[in-house]
């Protein structure tokens, strides 16, 4: 499952929408918008989409499934003006077992870091 969204991300649901009775390990990676960025002062960070990205981030799934034995996956990307401490990203995934379930999570997060099709701009303090 992938969603672009600009509402907030509820933590409190990943786990329920990604959890599966036949899954022994479930990882979920939150990354967040950083106070401090390349040693200077951050209010916040803007992404927009620049091009296909709900396609690139389908084929990121696609990639992770084929690569990793995972019983369910959810990515979800943020659009919009972030705040310091906002969730920017989910990567979540259910597996058999504990070392597909973080191989899958920290291989969606590396690429989700090397997306093309979105737009980011960091809104320093000035």
């Amino acid at each position: 499952m992938i969603e672009l969204t600009e509402k907030p991300v509820d933590p409190a649901t990943i786990y329920n929408r990604i959890s599966r009775n036949d899954a022994g390990s479930v990882v979920i990676h939150f990354g967040v918008v950083k106070p401090v960025v390349k040693g200077k002062p951050t209010r916040g960070i803007q992404f927009s989409p620049d091009g296909d990205l709900e396609g690139e981030i389908r084929a990121l799934e696609a990639e992770v499934r084929k690569k990793w034995d995972v019983k369910d996956a959810l990515f979800i990307r943020r659009m919009g003006q972030l705040h310091i401490g906002d969730i920017i990203l989910v990567a979540a995934v259910s597996a058999s077992d504990r070392e597909s379930a973080f191989g899958a999570c920290r291989d969606a997060v590396e690429r989700f870091k090397k997306l093309k099709c979105v737009y980011k701009k960091e809104l320093f303090v000035e």
